[in-house]
């Protein structure tokens, strides 16, 4: 992208013009930084036409998780109309810092993850009116109680795993065990609230000062939806366990004492909830050609089996 198609882009904002286009990794969409001449950067990113969903939800969570002052993006243009530009694109703003995921060597990485617990702690004190996935309005579809928007997660979870070709046997002994946790977890929800869904290191942006990182950006809002707040540590702990193992311990910490009368119990359901569902979704786009393709997920399923 060239800084005349560039200028075309944000005019809108009247922001200034382009001075540089820099190209950004940003998985399979293209990305570009845009430094203008009044010292502002920004950050365009190409979206296909079955993309702009995502961008609904992602900009109503990170509008509310920006009114109460959390380092996100914010979506200052929405454009799919192909008339300034002949694609579909969204303008933001540019957070500063690479990805912690980067980091896992840094000999300040454990204050990092506190840092990431604390930020998921700020996240889940935004309240929401009911349980649900997000539109660019809000709520769509939206469930009165944790109870029944679990008991909904949980029998789509176990359907796809098995229509993906998982062992019946395992999915009815993973069911046993979830149904013998649920009564004493899932109704004891403080209400939902912003789930991000999705915070794990390569997620967090970070800044260094004198050989301490400092958070920077909370980014990809995209399976932000409301749910229990549990459940959303559950899915930040899994994730950051995978991509950074002993990071838990200092996002527990970070994150402070858990709301739920069972806590241990609350974090082991929803964790067998999300392996469920990452289990079929890698099985969905190709990650896992076949069922019995070795991954670790279906490995601590098994290991959940046996230990009931």
């Amino acid at each position: 992208m060239d800084a005349l198609t560039a200028n075309r882009a944000i005019a809108p904002l009247e922001l200034g013009k382009i001075s540089a286009v820099i190209p950004l990794a940003g998985g399979s969409a293209d990305v570009f930084r845009l430094d203008l001449d009044t010292d502002i950067a920004l950050v365009l990113k190409v979206y296909q036409d079955d993309e702009t969903k995502i961008v609904g939800s992602d900009s109503y969570a990170t509008a509310r998780a920006h009114a109460i002052g959390l380092p996100v993006t914010r979506y200052l243009l929405v454009d799919y109309s192909r008339t300034r530009l002949p694609f579909r694109y969204v303008i933001t703003n540019f957070l500063p810092g690479q990805a912690a995921g980067s980091l896992r060597n840094h000999r300040d990485i454990a204050s990092l993850y506190k840092q990431m617990g604390n930020l998921l702690r700020s996240v889940h004190t935004i309240g929401m009116p009911a349980y649900g996935r997000f539109d660019a309005d809000g709520i769509a579809d939206p469930v009165s109680t944790n109870a029944v928007f679990v008991r909904n997660r949980l029998d789509s979870a176990l359907s796809r795993f098995m229509d993906y070709g998982a062992d019946p046997e395992l999915a009815s002994r993973l069911r046993d065990i979830a149904e013998s946790d649920f009564d004493a977890v899932v109704p004891h929800s403080r209400g939902a609230v912003l789930a991000h869904d999705d915070l794990h290191p390569n997620n967090v942006l970070v800044t260094e000062t004198d050989g301490l990182l400092h958070l920077s950006g909370l980014i990809d809002f995209g399976n932000a939806h409301a749910a229990d707040a549990i459940s959303d540590l559950a899915k930040c702990l899994f994730c950051s366990e995978h991509d950074a193992p002993g990071s838990a311990p200092y996002i527990l910490e970070g994150y402070g004492p858990m709301d739920h009368p069972t806590p241990s119990r609350a974090l082991a359901l929803y964790t067998l909830l999300h392996r469920l569902t990452m289990w079929s979704w890698l099985r969905r786009v190709g990650v896992l050609p076949t069922p019995d393709a070795p991954i670790d997920i279906m490995d601590d399923l098994k290991r959940t089996a046996r230990a009931g």
